[in-house]
């Protein structure tokens, strides 16, 4: 089981059946994830390889810097995934009514905090090529008008 520590970026590993005890320490910059694994038994001690755990951690820290602080509309312009096709905040909806299957593409964005909102466009009506291209126009919009 893992517990994480109260400094940020360093976790407790605890695997019995693996013999895998100690204090695991990840920073990510710039797209390139920075770990370290900390054994209590190198270190002599949990205390020990906490200790240095953090001191790692700070070190990192140190040479990386905190993080950006980016915008929301940057954050939402961020790719999730690295083999999704498409736009983000973009996709394919399929809805069963009364036995007949309607596909729909959906534009969603957030104008603001806590807010969401979404416009779908039909297949039926517009056809895919059109519905898909008017929810990529209509989630560009809704992300430069975001506050």
């Amino acid at each position: 089981m893992s517990r994480s520590s109260r400094t940020p970026g360093v976790s407790r590993i605890d695997q019995a059946a693996k013999r895998n005890h100690g204090f695991f320490v990840r920073l990510q910059r710039r797209g390139k994830t920075h770990s370290a694994f900390f054994t209590d038994q190198r270190y002599g001690s949990r205390k020990r390889a906490l200790a240095a755990a953090q001191k790692h951690y700070r070190n990192l820290l140190a040479k990386w810097g905190p993080p950006a602080r980016k915008q929301r509309h940057q954050r939402a312009e961020m790719r999730r995934r690295k083999r999704s096709p498409g736009v983000d905040g973009v996709q394919q909806k399929a809805v069963r009514r009364h036995g007949e299957v309607r596909k729909y593409w959906v534009a969603t964005w957030s104008p603001k905090p806590h807010v969401v909102r979404r416009t779908e466009f039909s297949v039926w009506e517009y056809g895919s090529k059109k519905a898909r291209e008017l929810a990529v126009r209509t989630r560009r919009a809704g992300l430069r008008s975001m506050q």
